[in-house]
């Protein structure tokens, strides 16, 4: 348990844009929240998309109870979302980040959509250790990931990813720092993102949607080799862009934005284009 709760900011929250008949999902990564993914939102809404931000089971204020959430709970939330949009809107468009990459990559196999985009689409990790993680789940059950990280709390990159992770926490409280360091993760929920990222890269061949991936060239928790791994078995129309940046090519603050929300917008409007009666 953690002496504090994260995530308490209102733009961590789900959001609705309203705009026209077009429609938007989106879907945030781990351990993200739909802020990540309101930059994106507000470029489609602009283009008259009506967009709305999933916060996934789990994540956001919620994240302590993250350990007993499944690939499937979080795959279902998505399919949910996108069949009520569905209803009442079209062309309907996805867009997922990282792991939501993943689950977007597998809802796309299960609900009618126009269109996808899947920011640094997360299928594995490399190494032998990711896995083992079935095996490892079960002889080694929880794990303090921070007190194996041994982290420098003074380094300013740190001290800038935890404040993106636990927004308007006091980092130079001891009694912060001490649950930090001993906040248990059990080995499962590792696993349920490993899931997550098998139901995507199985997925990806069953596609028959335009699909836009968008990847960073320095991107080190989504390798962009593994990434051009599996752009041939796309089979449906791809378009594929790398950008100088790192995981967080969706972030307006970076220098990539500007070609980044240039890309996201010519795809867009050929989604528009191509869902037009035709006389």
């Amino acid at each position: 348990m953690l002496p504090f709760k994260p995530f308490l900011a209102p733009e961590h929250e789900p959001f609705h844009f309203t705009g026209g008949q077009p429609a938007a999902l989106l879907v945030h990564g781990f351990p993200g929240t739909p802020l990540e993914m309101r930059a994106t939102a507000k470029v489609l809404n602009e283009l008259g998309f009506t967009t709305t931000g999933l916060l996934l089971p789990g994540f956001g204020p919620n994240i302590e109870t993250l350990p007993t959430q499944t690939a499937q709970n979080w795959l279902k939330a998505v399919t949910t979302a996108l069949t009520d949009l569905r209803q009442t809107h079209a062309p309907l468009l996805l867009v997922g980040n990282s792991m939501g990459s993943a689950l977007s990559l597998a809802a796309a196999t299960q609900v009618k959509l126009d269109g996808l985009i899947v920011y640094a689409p997360f299928w594995k990790l490399p190494g032998p250790l990711w896995a083992m993680l079935p095996i490892l789940r079960r002889i080694l059950p929880r794990v303090k990931p921070m007190r194996l990280m041994r982290p420098d709390f003074n380094n300013p990159q740190f001290r800038e990813g935890l404040n993106e992770f636990l927004p308007g926490i006091d980092i130079d409280d001891l009694n912060i720092r001490e649950a930090i360091l001993d906040f248990i993760v059990p080995i499962k929920l590792f696993d349920e993102i490993r899931q997550a990222g098998i139901l995507g890269q199985r997925a990806i061949s069953k596609l028959k949607i335009p699909t836009l991936v968008l990847q960073g060239q320095t991107d080190h928790l989504v390798n962009p080799k593994l990434t051009r791994s599996l752009l041939p078995r796309y089979p449906a129309p791809l378009t594929y862009a790398e950008f100088p940046g790192g995981h967080d090519l969706y972030d307006p603050s970076k220098p990539a934005w500007d070609a980044v929300q240039k890309q996201i917008t010519r795809f867009a409007q050929q989604i528009l284009t191509n869902s037009t009666p035709k006389n």
